[in-house]
């Protein structure tokens, strides 16, 4: 029998473990990506460098091809064209309405309000005017961010009115429709959910607890599973999540969900249909729950059977390496934190590159991931490897 041909719409870093196993399932695979040096187009049957947002492009590919299915994996801005190929060839996978929701927190917040969900106070907002008066109506602090972008690009927590210029214009230049959410600032831990909704059920895989460092610039630096919570807490969340889903009408997908949780309770932040970035979908989310959730989502996209959700708790933690800013003069211990049981880890730069200041998702230095049988061994893994990777930077203007 002839090897089903599945289009994968974006093949960077973040794509090239999918890739392989979609590969290694026996599909074959055509890839596409804006850069010639994406490392997924390297591992694909048959690639092409073409724009993730290049519908025309993409599809008069798909078409020649003639593709048994089409997508993409942990990435917002390829939906738009996955969503066009799989409706212009009739595939399966996420339809339109939860895509469209999904891009815009504006619609969500809309939505979820509607529902009665719980989430944060919020308003929508086009102009500097509008945004102040929000800031006086709702009091500090609040946090602003574009409706149509991820990774953090241009969200800002707001303590004092001194910052309001300056997060309105962040804001403004990580926007293509104009609008900026403003929104409640909850305390609380924050957690990420991970899930698979397929044929109208929704399953949550794993959940972990978030730590951003304090400041204005809402960067995680960690990620660890499972979540420190109680089952109770688990419960709600879970149950809150589904209802979101409900509400979005999501489907045939992964997803990818942020939530604050607090003492009353938890608080939708927002809901992504697609995998979590970085390694989250490629590697943490089968490590913690020994789900195949890469496997299973490319089974669906080529029309196969998934295989039935079953759910473990094993320990992982997702932590980023933030150096000083200023010109990266020399790393010591990556080498020796490699090589220990249970960790891979990396770096974004190299000895003579600048490390920025941590504003936004691509402002990390570096990255490890470290696996254990439970939370607390894989938690005393990333603090080894923390105290074991040390960075010395020198200051230039940045």
């Amino acid at each position: 029998m002839k090897n089903k041909k599945l289009l994968v719409i974006g093949a960077g870093l973040a794509q090239v473990d999918a890739i392989q196993k979609a590969k290694d399932l026996g599909y074959d695979i055509l890839a596409s990506d804006g850069s010639s040096k994406a490392e997924g187009l390297k591992v694909a049957n048959e690639a092409r460098v073409l724009d993730v947002k290049d519908i025309e492009g993409n599809l008069a590919w798909a078409k020649e091809a003639k593709i048994d299915g089409v997508i993409s994996y942990a990435s917002d801005i390829t939906l738009p064209t996955v969503l066009a190929i799989r409706e212009a060839l009739v595939l399966p996978g996420l339809g339109r309405q939860p895509m469209e929701i999904s891009l815009d927190k504006s619609q969500q917040r809309v939505r979820f309000k509607k529902a009665g969900l719980a989430q944060p106070d919020f308003d929508i907002v086009e102009n500097l005017e509008d945004f102040k008066k929000v800031l006086k109506r709702m009091g500090l602090p609040l946090v602003s961010k574009p409706v149509d972008n991820a990774g953090s690009r241009g969200v800002t927590l707001i303590f004092e009115m001194s910052q309001v210029d300056v997060a309105f214009q962040m804001a403004k230049e990580h926007t293509k429709v104009g609008k900026i959410l403003v929104e409640q600032y909850i305390e609380g831990t924050e957690l990420t959910v991970e899930g698979f909704s397929v044929d109208k059920k929704h399953h949550i895989l794993t959940i972990s607890d978030k730590y951003k460092p304090a400041g204005p610039y809402r960067v995680a630096t960690q990620l660890a599973y499972p979540a420190d919570i109680t089952d109770k807490q688990e419960k709600q969340v879970i149950d809150l999540m589904t209802a979101a889903y409900d509400v979005m009408g999501v489907d045939n997908t992964p997803t990818h969900s942020e939530v604050i949780i607090n003492d009353k309770g938890p608080h939708i932040v927002e809901v992504g249909c697609r995998g979590g970035g970085f390694y989250v979908f490629t590697r943490v989310v089968e490590a913690v729950s020994g789900y195949d959730i890469v496997g299973n989502w490319t089974r669906l996209c080529a029309g196969d059977v998934t295989e039935l959700v079953e759910r473990k708790r094993r320990g992982v933690v997702l932590r980023f390496y933030a150096a000083k800013p200023g010109k990266l003069v020399s790393v010591k211990g990556l080498d020796k934190a490699k090589a220990i049981k249970g960790v891979q880890t990396d770096l974004f730069v190299r000895p003579g590159d600048t490390v920025p200041e941590l504003k936004t998702d691509g402002s990390r230095t570096g990255w490890m991931i470290t696996r254990g049988k439970d939370r607390k061994e894989a938690v005393a893994l990333a603090d080894l490897v923390s105290e074991t990777v040390q960075f010395e930077t020198e200051s230039v203007a940045l």
